[in-house]
């Protein structure tokens, strides 16, 4: 006798998740589709503009203005990539990814949604810190230029690189609004060539993986139009240029700024290495050497004014 296993309740008799276990699941697919790792680099770039501004700078930070500006920065980045998550959904399928709107877990509309509600507390927390409203909302505005028309700075490297780069200064400038000093000396120069090392590297490298997604998508960046060899010479130049620029600056201004210079110096060798001998296998090699390069850099200033301080 055969005994025919019981199929089970149908999908359309299962119950409903519970409200907070769907929150949580579209909170976490959010958090994923907006790149962890990039959300933490600008927070990282927040807090070394306020240490710059504090220590060096002389500046008295208040702790709750600190946790304010930091909340509204991190809500700003959290809106902009979800946005650009929701505008590349043709791209990241093309290229592969395995990002939550892509794959289709989180929908499009939520995310736009989450986007929006982000940007507003963001701005709402902003207007709590003196003079903060202003690079928050340069942020965001950067974000929507980078992904929504008329602009789309991402269709174009040149554009995009503009884009990221003012956003990596508007993240320092932040941290040192928050308490209520300013960048000055060595280390604003150091931020401003970390801020380029984004544009010039970061920029260009990113895009060396999604050359197939970009050209479908009708993208014009320089490794679409020139192809992914001349974007790889192009960045194998930019980063040790950069390299070289930090540790000038450091010579010149601060000896502080050599710990954020050296690792700066050592890591654009490493993504020239990365560029010049390419694995198919390992297309985002450079990028990757390119964000471990931009945290090295920028918690080696840090540590160095902690010292110093």
């Amino acid at each position: 006798m055969t005994v025919t296993p019981h199929p089970g309740p149908s999908a359309a008799a299962l119950p409903a998740a519970p409200l907070p276990g769907r929150l949580f699941t579209v909170a976490r697919h959010c958090v994923a589709e907006a790149r962890p790792v990039v959300q933490l680099v600008f927070l990282t770039r927040f807090l070394l503009g306020a240490l710059c501004a504090a220590i060096a700078g002389g500046a008295r930070p208040a702790p709750q203005d600190v946790l304010a500006g930091a909340a509204s920065l991190s809500l700003a980045v959290l809106a902009t990539y979800l946005l650009n998550g929701v505008m590349d959904i043709a791209e990241d399928r093309g290229n592969g990814s395995r990002r939550p709107i892509a794959r289709g877990d989180l929908p499009a509309r939520t995310g736009a949604k989450v986007a929006a509600g982000s940007a507003v507390v963001s701005l709402l927390l902003a207007a709590s810190v003196p003079g903060l409203a202003a690079p928050v909302a340069v942020l965001l505005l950067l974000g929507w230029a980078y992904s929504m028309p008329p602009f789309t700075a991402k269709r174009r490297t040149w554009a995009g690189a503009v884009v990221v780069t003012v956003a990596g200064l508007a993240a320092y400038l932040a941290g040192a609004v928050a308490v209520h000093g300013s960048l000055a000396g060595g280390p604003l120069a150091l931020c401003g060539v970390l801020a380029l090392w984004m544009g010039a590297v970061g920029a260009v490298s990113k895009d060396l993986s999604d050359v197939r997604g970009d050209a479908l998508a009708g993208r014009v960046t320089f490794a679409v139009v020139r192809g992914e060899r001349a974007a790889r010479r192009l960045v194998a130049v930019a980063a040790p240029v950069l390299g070289a620029a930090g540790l000038a600056v450091a010579a010149l201004s601060d000896p502080v700024v050599f710990a954020g210079a050296v690792p700066l110096a050592a890591g654009s060798g490493w993504v020239a290495w990365r560029c010049l001998r390419p694995r198919p296998d390992r297309a985002r090699a450079p990028y990757r050497a390119f964000m471990v390069t931009q945290y090295a850099a920028n918690a080696g200033l840090a540590a160095g004014l902690l010292a110093l301080g």
